[in-house]
């Protein structure tokens, strides 16, 4: 037992890097490729998927390094394939394999893209009747399902393979699901974004919402400034993020 034990812990080892553990005795070595290409175009195929813009902007090369580096050193906590990209998440944020030549904005860009996964199979949905035409300043706006909330340093919403160098600038994003089931995101401010966790949080009004944001902003509770948060709920309504109220 103890040896096959440890033949299958050299088979293992070669086949998660495969450059440093040779291949284990008795085994030929083009059979032990094909498992080794295998496993690996496995993971990897998951995070093509999940991860293509940042393919894109640190290059082929470097996407396949990093890629390997995560096969070879990262140990997964769970089992789960759609669970993969997570775990990527967690590497990038360990800083395991930095490169001077990857961009700084690299982890957040990476998480943008793995929020937009993790809300498109997120297993919430909104369970509660609403009227979709429901005066929102009078009853509890229904948010859409999965909704995340987040604030990056940089816009990583329009970061692409043309856009590789952007400015940094502080961008709030919210990320959804709307009623047809399609992701989507909304680019907001700080501000707002605190409505929009506000309402996920506590069982408030439209009105009595903003009228809490207005206060934990220090900011009068006028009637304009009540009108201009009720604008942008509607907004939100017409963009899917609000369902109706209730």
């Amino acid at each position: 037992m103890a040896e096959h034990l440890s033949q299958q812990r050299a088979f293992a080892a070669h086949i998660r890097d495969p450059q440093k553990v040779p291949v284990p005795a008795g085994i030929e070595s083009r059979r032990m490729k094909i498992y080794s290409d295998l496993f690996f175009n496995n993971i990897k195929g998951f995070l093509d998927g999940t991860f293509p813009v940042c393919a894109e902007v640190i290059g082929e090369s470097r996407w396949h390094d990093l890629a390997r580096s995560f096969f070879a050193s990262h140990r997964c906590k769970t089992p789960y394939f759609l669970e993969i990209p997570r775990e990527f998440l967690n590497f990038l944020e360990q800083g395991a394999d930095g490169s001077e030549s990857d961009p700084d904005y690299l982890y957040e860009l990476a998480h943008y893209e793995w929020l937009e996964l993790a809300v498109d199979v997120c297993q919430e949905s909104v369970m509660e009747r609403f009227d979709a035409n429901a005066s929102l300043a009078q009853s509890i706006p229904v948010l859409a399902a999965a909704a995340q909330a987040f604030v990056y340093q940089y816009p990583v919403h329009l970061i692409s393979v043309d856009n590789i160098q952007p400015p940094q600038c502080q961008t709030a994003l919210i990320v959804f699901r709307d009623r047809q089931d399609q992701v989507r995101f909304i680019e907001t401010n700080l501000m707002t974004l605190q409505l929009q966790i506000i309402l996920q949080q506590q069982e408030l009004t439209g009105t009595q919402a903003v009228e809490q944001l207005l206060q934990q902003s220090g900011m009068a509770v006028t009637e304009v400034a009540l009108q201009g948060g009720l604008t942008i709920l509607e907004e939100w309504r017409q963009q899917g993020l609000i369902l109706g109220g209730r």
